[in-house]
């Protein structure tokens, strides 16, 4: 499956479907509209589709990205900050890790 399949997917706006409920360390249980993965892909890709998922959700609405480049998880904080988001967590997995941003208004 190439990037592109894995950005598309379900469409976001009012009434928008949950794709999943986690639980964050911290944050308690919050509802997951669109995850993406970038588990193999290189700078600046994971950037890249984050800020076009972005643009896709809802005001408060929580997005996943799961990314194995250590790079990228560095300057998530910095780009949440940018796009006006919430950082609200970074998950070490076995691999990879799991990033959630909150869009803000």
């Amino acid at each position: 499956m190439g990037w592109l399949d894995r950005l598309r997917g379900r469409r976001v706006g009012p009434g928008t479907t949950v794709l999943r409920k986690v639980d964050l360390p911290g944050r308690g249980e919050v509802a997951v509209v669109r995850s993406i993965d970038c588990v193999g892909e290189m700078c600046p890709r994971p950037q890249l589709l984050t800020v076009k998922v972005i643009g896709e959700v809802g005001e408060g609405e929580v997005i996943e990205l799961l990314t194995d480049n250590a790079a990228a998880v560095e300057g998530f904080p910095a780009l949440a900050m940018k796009l006006n988001c919430a950082h609200l967590a970074t998950i070490r997995e076995p691999g990879y890790w799991r990033m959630y941003l909150r869009r803000g208004t």
